[in-house]
């Protein structure tokens, strides 16, 4: 089968900026994005993205109104399609039996409904892009019960803030299922992957890679965060134990950062999925040892929170603090499940004054600085929960300079040169840092 053209469910984090990638590497491929969300289509339409990631924006000028498509219009994205791709959103269960770790695949579930109802004039290879419980694929085939249907899985692992060279110069490229549609599939990628980065598998370890990588990245994020604690009782500085771990070669230093917990829709979903997953299986001690990845993490965040509330003689009351932050990570606008959440939450019931920024990321309901101009003036504290690098380019001289007397600042990211900010008059607190 020669693939002419490919369209995708869901125009979000996943779906608009792989189909523009793919389709500036694929121009002979046309690319349509669905989604039923007319305002979500406009904002692709109009340049006014509702994702944020660096250079996305030239791969959207490039192929738009060429090779690709953003529409509400189903019929102009399943007719005459080879390929379509689910990267609707999977969040976790909120409600009835594994609540609050089970993955919802309504919107799977959605769209499944509309392909059964479209009268398909060839074969169409659909391909689980979204994180999905294990076996989703077959809930679809006995579903759809159609032949002409082939189901694969090709996971993404898409981190947010380096999206695009992700997706350009992917470690690997997985995709499980029957290998004549998988290698239908690969050649796609092919036009711009090398093929040793191509990684066949059953349909099954497809789907179970995604949420198995995303554990063992919360598993370091918390394994490192344990040893703050460690740091913080005994001395030593977490940022050197981190370069001197890191440099073994066989562990490596990413994810390696120190941080007030990890936050974005990926980690704690897949990792509550995984613990889910084992407690389905009655695997109760393999269930554990991943729940104490998760809870450690969510120590983590009460910890930073009663160390500016014990630091501050716990009177935080009428306080102007500054939240420097408020993305889980850098070069996202993405706050979903960001530690500033609870952070900022707990610190308005101490009944603080609070003046946030962050470059890009907003909050619904609660107003921001759009600038730092005039955020420092009478504060008495500096919270830093995000990694932007502008934040390091701050004038902390001057910023001290117009801050209430004593002055603090709590780096819950590590950023700063905890000896510079203390040198400036700073009461500076770190994690795992002296």
């Amino acid at each position: 089968m020669q693939i002419k053209k490919v369209c995708c469910f869901g125009a979000g984090y996943v779906g608009g900026p792989t189909m523009a990638v793919m389709a500036s590497k694929c121009p002979e491929q046309l690319f349509v994005v669905y989604d039923i969300n007319q305002q979500q289509i406009n904002k692709w339409n109009n340049k006014q993205y509702p994702v944020y990631e660096e250079n996305l924006d030239e791969y959207i000028n490039q192929t738009i109104g060429k090779n690709l498509i953003f529409t509400c219009d189903i019929d102009l994205a399943l007719k005459d399609c080879d390929i379509a791709f689910l990267a609707v959103n999977t969040p976790s269960k909120q409600f009835g039996m594994g609540a609050g770790s089970s993955l919802d695949i309504s919107y799977i579930d959605s769209c499944i409904q509309d392909i059964k109802q479209y009268t398909l004039t060839k074969k169409l290879i659909l391909v689980e892009k979204s994180t999905v419980p294990i076996k989703t694929c077959d809930y679809i085939n006995a579903i759809l019960q159609n032949k002409n249907i082939c189901v694969l899985s090709n996971p993404e692992f898409l981190a947010e803030g380096t999206a695009i060279q992700d997706l350009l110069n992917p470690d690997r490229v997985i995709i499980g299922g029957p290998i004549e549609s998988s290698k239908q599939l690969a050649s796609l990628y092919e036009q711009w992957i090398p093929k040793d980065k191509i990684i066949f598998t059953n349909i099954y370890s497809a789907e179970l890679s995604k949420i198995v990588a995303n554990s063992f990245l919360a598993q370091r994020v918390s394994s490192i965060n344990s040893i703050s604690i460690i740091c913080d009782k005994i001395g030593a500085d977490v940022n050197e134990i981190s370069q001197c771990v890191g440099s073994d070669t066989r562990i490596g230093n990413k994810f390696l950062k120190t941080s007030v917990g990890f936050g974005g829709s990926c980690l704690k979903k897949d990792l509550l999925c995984l613990i889910y997953l084992c407690e389905s299986l009655q695997l109760d001690e393999v269930a554990q040892y991943w729940k104490q990845v998760y809870l450690l993490n969510e120590f983590q965040k009460q910890r930073f929170i009663n160390l500016i509330i014990t630091s501050m003689f716990n009177s935080l009351k009428n306080k102007i603090i500054v939240i420097l932050g408020v993305s889980f990570k850098a070069k996202t606008n993405d706050t979903r499940e960001s530690a500033s959440l609870i952070i900022i939450k707990k610190l308005q019931e101490e009944q603080a004054i609070l003046r946030i920024y962050d470059p890009q990321g907003k909050i619904d309901n609660i107003e921001q600085y759009q600038s730092l101009d005039g955020i420092f003036q009478g504060a008495s504290a500096i919270v830093i929960l995000t990694e932007w690098e502008e934040f390091i380019k701050i004038d902390y001289s001057q910023a001290f300079n117009q801050m209430a007397k004593p002055a603090y600042c709590f780096d819950g990211r590590n950023l700063l040169s905890g000896d510079l900010m203390k040198s400036l008059g700073f009461l500076y607190y770190g994690l795992g840092r002296v």
